[in-house]
């Protein structure tokens, strides 16, 4: 049979006609060559699927970074902002008592 046809054929057939041939025969040694041809060709695409997996991987890695650099901006600006409001509460609260002790103690 020829490289062709072998080629063409799918893996039950291919193994099946593989079962008939004599171990020592040209048949058998054209079918396990096909089959290692077929199993290199898988090896290579699962290779390429990892490269692509580790390359989103990375993508993702750095995605995360930039959230966590983000995130660590956002929560000093958290913390500033509540300095802030605290110390615009004390100013208002210093405000409403001197304002409370010049209604109830006027000067004359």
């Amino acid at each position: 049979m020829d490289g062709k046809t072998l080629r063409e054929m799918s893996l039950e057939k291919l193994i099946e006609w593989m079962g008939r041939a004599e171990v020592s025969s040209m048949a058998h040694g054209q079918g396990m060559t096909e089959l290692t041809y077929r199993q290199m060709l898988l090896q290579v695409k699962a290779t390429e699927a990892q490269i692509e997996a580790a390359k989103a991987e990375t993508k993702a890695a750095e995605a995360a970074v930039r959230g966590t650099d983000a995130a660590e901006r956002n929560a000093k600006y958290v913390f500033w902002s509540v300095i802030i409001a605290a110390i615009a509460a004390l100013a208002s609260a210093a405000s409403a008592l001197v304002s409370a002790f010049s209604t109830f103690h006027p000067t004359r």
